[in-house]
């Protein structure tokens, strides 16, 4: 009885938690809809416009900074999922002037939220009794921080990361659940090519790492299969190995698809079906022309970025002064990066309860290779796919706030599997406990002040920084 009302209460304690952030969300809903008949942020509502008639330009009066001029017609790079949202707001009268930006973020963190509720669910399975406090410190960082609070900036270009987290989180649930029941590896198949082709028609280096960690995984199940083929004896056992064959096809099929309609994009865009952008036609690229010299010398991804871009996301002191009155790094940073945009922020501050979980699980795997009740083949070759998105970014021309969405399917991934590995050990430690629920306490706090310091941060390159200190910066916004 005593077990049951100690469950019942972390169950109680995590659906208010959801609800509480519901009822967050729902207070943004207030002026969702505005007539904006020149602005960026009907940028989809062209392109969605201009897609009915079998093009996909935009109105060049609609997004002039960050469109792409070719053969005299303005191109947007991002993905066309966005615009397709817009599809049946175009049939209501002025449609095509209907604002409909932060509704579409609203939706997207509300699905963020619903898929991190049922992975916490799926996961509570592992815990026992007097394990249950670990379920609300879950909800509470998955609600209460991280990409969830950090990004409530309503833009079009949050929108588009939004989504792309959607699938991100998405893939990650099925992703979990395959290595920690094989037997739903088919079905996860299925899900995790839908999560990775819509990411790809969204935000194309999300798609990208979670197409690289699908063709790991799947790679990895074909060849089980064949083994098992090979080996089997009974015919029940054949059949079975046939039918994840074919859930295998599916996969392939459907990831097939997305990749031809986004082949096909940029082919009308670019001229290309390989090119996502083509950042020579950037029409910022008159007020900041040495961006083109830069993306020709030092190329839009360089490996000489990845310690740049780990202290951009990681170890902030780039905002900082050195006593000549010069940033700190900001000779490297201005000689390889465009944009190093404001505010500060770490994830070992945002995100450090989640981070924990990560480097348990992949300090579990270094040391002992298997892990008892998890696939550690499986989960080391998605953890390889979704690296790369990472990777990418800490390589990236430009360093926005934005991109630090790409670092969290590898961070949930990780943190759920490590929860795993701590129900079986870690939690027997007494002082665990206290150091997870400070670390809570301090990704909420992070996450709320990341979120107050993007709202009053400029987008783009923080010349401001240049003339005074961080402090300064923020004073004077």
């Amino acid at each position: 009885m005593f077990r049951e009302e100690k469950k019942s209460k972390a169950n109680i304690i995590i659906k208010s938690i959801f609800l509480f952030v519901c009822l967050f969300y729902l207070s943004f809903l207030s002026g969702i809809v505005v007539f904006r008949p020149s602005s960026s942020l009907l940028t989809f509502n062209s392109m969605m416009e201009h897609m009915l008639h079998g093009q996909f330009d935009i109105d060049p009066d609609i997004d002039r900074a960050e469109g792409y001029l070719r053969n005299g017609k303005v191109y947007a790079y991002w993905g066309i999922f966005p615009a397709l949202l817009r599809l049946p707001v175009l049939v209501l009268p002025h449609g095509g002037n209907l604002d409909i930006t932060q509704l579409s973020c609203i939706v997207a963190l509300a699905l963020m939220l619903f898929i991190n509720y049922k992975s916490i669910v799926y996961l509570s399975q592992y815990f026992s009794v007097g394990q249950s406090w670990l379920r609300p410190c879950f909800a509470f960082v998955v609600a209460l921080s991280g990409a969830q609070v950090c990004f409530l900036r309503f833009s079009v270009y949050q929108e588009v990361c939004f989504w792309a987290i959607v699938f991100g989180f998405l893939y990650v649930h099925w992703a979990m659940r395959a290595c920690l029941d094989p037997a739903q590896t088919p079905r996860a198949l299925l899900w995790m090519s839908v999560s990775a082709g819509l990411a790809l028609l969204t935000r194309v280096s999300m798609g990208v790492g979670l197409y690289a960690a699908i063709s790991l995984f799947g790679l990895l199940t074909v060849w089980r299969c064949m083994g098992r083929l090979r080996q089997a004896q009974g015919r029940a056992v054949r059949q079975t190995a046939r039918v994840w064959l074919g859930y295998c096809g599916l996969a392939v099929a459907v990831l097939v698809f997305f990749v031809g309609v986004v082949a096909y994009v940029n082919e009308q865009r670019w001229g290309n079906p390989l090119t996502f952008v083509d950042y020579h036609s950037y029409l910022m690229n008159r007020y900041y022309p040495d961006r083109v010299l830069r993306a020709h010398q030092y190329g839009l991804f360089n490996i000489n970025r990845i310690p740049l871009g780990f202290i951009y996301f990681f170890v902030p002191v780039w905002v900082f002064k050195w006593g000549n009155g010069h940033l700190i790094l900001s000779s490297s940073f201005h000689r390889l990066v465009d944009v190093t945009e404001m505010p500060p922020s770490s994830f070992f501050l945002t995100d450090g309860f989640l981070l924990l979980f990560s480097g348990i699980f992949v300090w579990s795997v270094v040391r002992r290779r298997t892990i008892s009740g998890v696939d550690s083949t499986a989960a080391i070759l998605n953890m390889a796919g979704l690296l790369v998105a990472p990777l990418l970014m800490m390589m990236a021309i430009s360093m926005n706030f934005r991109y630090r969405a790409e670092f969290y399917p590898i961070i949930m991934f990780t943190a759920f599997l490590g929860a795993v590995v701590v129900s079986k050990k870690w939690l027997e430690k007494p002082f665990f406990k206290y150091i997870c629920i400070a670390l809570v306490c301090i990704s909420i706090f992070s996450s709320f002040a990341a979120m107050v310091l993007y709202k009053k941060s400029g987008f783009g390159v923080p010349k401001q920084l240049m003339t005074m200190s961080v402090w300064e910066y923020y004073k004077g916004w």
